[in-house]
């Protein structure tokens, strides 16, 4: 084959010198019309395949594969779902690396077709092909005029620094066709379609060192294989940053049997798991192309909490951004007090001038001027400007031409007026990298977005699993009780409540006389999850006449096996939360917070990290959640110790990541206190 040297597999999609379509047409009602139609303008060699025909919108056809006589580097098969394996088989004959496929039929219609898309699969291994698709409109690589897809529209893409990754081939069109009307281009677009073999964490890879591309937007459905995808971010943010929209926010899942199961919803947890990994998370797919937009002209060193400067030529739009950021806990800080004087001084008494500014519509020389002023302020770490198009008043290109000179720091445009009139001036600053938008809720969806990737960045470094716990690691071969269950913790150095196990009567009332009181007795069985359900779990005994009460209670029962029973010390009142982990199918060991007994259930207050996770994330899961307040002397309360959760948390974390036999753990409830917290009740459930 006519290679070249060092040329990726993923070149060989996006780059091919020669160009195959099997299943080329000259009538308009088929897709081996369109993508021939498409792929008009390529460069290279294309050659259309097709038994019945001579010529094909002006190009010479050839029968078969075999009979074009010169290398093929990639092959688009336009053809029936039957049909493909005998093209592939065809395609091996002559050498060709790549091939995809645009027809539907395969895994994504049923079973049969799912056993097609798995011989189709195996037969690119053996023949060392790669497959994109099927059920993909294909791809468009503007730069260099391969716009391999079916939808005739593609071919108008601009070229551009933004690349486009979406699981369904039709919304990479539509995203496409988003960054046109936004005055953008496109450096690579691809839809994977079922994607049994080239992913989209793949194409992450692969575009983090694509040197066209400076920013990368995601558009996701389901997530096979969660933990690839999650340290294909990882790796690909650390180089450019990546956008991603996801839909399912509607789907839970399939509950498990503990709370953990039922809170960790597969929307809720690739969500987390794309934060973490480093990307910045949107909900639309007009915003996904507005955050892409500002990061491919600038980014944010990684920053805890950035500070966002605010100028604004009028108080409601200046209003409105406000809101919006401060809505997504961005920080907008209260300028310096010498910035402060100093601004004063240029503008009108009854101007708000301590962040954000409003100008109140001044003359372009003192519009400069604050503007320089805000720049400067230490607090502040990027500016957002508002001004409605009037040049009397504000010259945004000159303005920006004169700040670029003097500051390094991102700065970012919003406005409003007629489309003949803003128009040149977006393109003008797009040209100096000013990023710039036309409404004021699109100006701050893109700095928040900058912010964000600021803030995911910051919080991504992560530790390896403390040794010690390595060291006491070994495999569980049957779920333990809660007894058991509680001994493992106590080596995790995860503290639990003085705690006996009986076998009769007589042994729990014997440890009732040497435990502090009052005491909880509880029936003891692996067989039971949920014990307060079967009336297996009774508090509060203070003598042993409630203890007997409640011991014959427990014996009504019905248990796999002989009862036992845990008798412990009541711990002291405190704050209570749920600590779960799980071992996710798609994602992996993850783990999960909220706030104790049903209540996180109930208002769907959790937070999520994949495991293994740093003290630092653990902190951050408790900030997010929306009774996070409690932590911190709500109502003169206590303060409770937020780094005992977040130690707890991340042992829980490393543990589950070290043993793949554990289906889920589940801490519940976990009594916090001002120094240290205790598990109340602990449940591990194997696969």
């Amino acid at each position: 084959m006519n290679r070249v040297p060092g040329m990726s597999d993923l070149d060989k999609l996006f780059k091919p010198q020669s160009i195959a379509v099997v299943g080329a047409s000259n009538n308009h009602d088929k897709v081996g019309y369109h993508l021939i139609y498409a792929l008009r303008k390529y460069p290279g060699k294309l050659y259309p395949i097709n038994p019945k025909e001579g010529e094909i919108q002006g190009r010479k056809a050839y029968p078969s594969l075999q009979d074009v006589g010169e290398p093929i580097d990639m092959v688009a098969l336009c053809i029936p779902a039957r049909a493909c394996l005998g093209a592939i088989e065809d395609a091996a004959e002559v050498g060709v690396g790549v091939i995809f496929i645009t027809g539907g039929g395969f895994a994504e219609a049923d079973q049969q077709g799912q056993s097609l898309q798995d011989e189709i699969v195996d037969a690119c291994r053996r023949n060392n092909i790669r497959l994109l698709g099927p059920n993909t409109a294909g791809f468009f690589n503007p730069r260099l005029g391969v716009m391999a897809n079916f939808a005739p529209l593609v071919s108008f893409f601009p070229a551009g620094d933004i690349a486009v990754v979406s699981q369904s081939g039709s919304m990479s069109i539509i995203l496409g066709t988003v960054l046109q009307t936004n005055r953008l281009g496109v450096s690579i677009g691809v839809g994977v379609g079922n994607s049994p073999d080239i992913s989209v964490s793949e194409i992450l890879e692969y575009l983090a060192n694509h040197e066209e591309t400076k920013a990368i937007a995601v558009y996701l459905e389901g997530v096979v294989d969660g933990r690839r995808l999650f340290d294909a971010i990882t790796k690909t943010t650390k180089k450019k940053p990546v956008v991603v929209f996801t839909v399912g926010r509607a789907d839970i899942g399939e509950f498990a049997s503990s709370h953990t199961g039922a809170l960790m919803g597969s929307f809720a947890l690739k969500i987390a798991a794309l934060k973490q990994a480093g990307a910045v998370v949107v909900s639309s797919s007009n915003d996904l192309i507005d955050a892409a937009h500002i990061l491919s002209k600038v980014r944010l060193a990684p920053n805890k909490n950035p500070g966002v400067g605010m100028l604004s030529g009028q108080a409601g739009p200046a209003l409105v951004m406000t809101d919006y950021l401060r809505g997504l806990s961005v920080h907008i800080p209260k300028l310096e007090k010498d910035a402060i004087s100093d601004i004063s001084k240029a503008l009108p008494v009854k101007t708000f001038i301590q962040n954000p500014v409003d100008t109140a519509r001044p003359l372009h020389h003192i519009f400069e001027k604050v503007f320089s002023t805000i720049i400067e302020d230490k607090n502040i770490d990027l500016i957002l400007t508002y001004a409605l198009h009037e040049p009397m008043c504000v010259e945004p290109v000159k303005l920006y031409q004169a700040m670029q000179r003097k500051h390094s720091k991102p700065m970012v445009f919003v406005t409003n007026g007629a489309p003949e009139d803003i128009n040149p001036t977006l393109r003008d600053l797009e040209s100096m990298d000013v990023p710039a938008f036309c409404s004021p809720e699109r100006g701050a969806l893109a700095v928040w977005a900058l912010v964000e990737d600021a803030r995911v960045r910051y919080r991504k470094e992560r530790d390896l699993i403390p040794d010690k716990i390595v060291s006491i690691s070994q495999t569980l071969s049957q779920s333990p009780d809660e007894a058991e269950a509680k001994k493992l913790l106590s080596k995790l150095d995860i503290a639990v409540p003085q705690h006996r196990v009986c076998q009769s009567h007589q042994e729990v009332f014997t440890a009732f006389s040497e435990l502090q009181k009052p005491c909880v007795v509880k029936v003891l069985s692996s067989s039971i999850s949920h014990k307060t359900e079967v009336g297996g779990v009774h508090l509060h005994i203070e003598d042993e006449a409630a203890l007997k009460v409640a011991l014959d209670q427990i014996d009504s029962i019905e248990v796999s096996r002989d009862t036992e029973y845990l008798l412990e010390e009541e711990a002291d009142p405190g704050l209570e939360i749920i600590i779960g982990a799980k071992n996710d199918a798609s994602f992996g060991p993850t783990v999960l917070l909220g706030m104790g007994g049903t209540t996180a259930e109930a208002m769907e207050d959790i937070a999520i990290r994949l495991a293994p996770l740093t003290v630092n994330d653990g902190l951050d899961m408790i900030s997010e959640l929306k009774v996070s307040t409690l932590f911190d002397n709500w109502r003169g309360g206590p303060q409770y110790d937020k780094q005992a959760v977040a130690r707890a948390l991340v042992t829980i974390g490393s543990f589950i990541s070290l043993h793949p036999e554990i289906m889920e753990i589940d801490l519940n409830p976990v009594r916090v206190y001002e120094s240290g917290c205790v598990v109340l009740d602990a449940l591990v459930l194997l696969m």
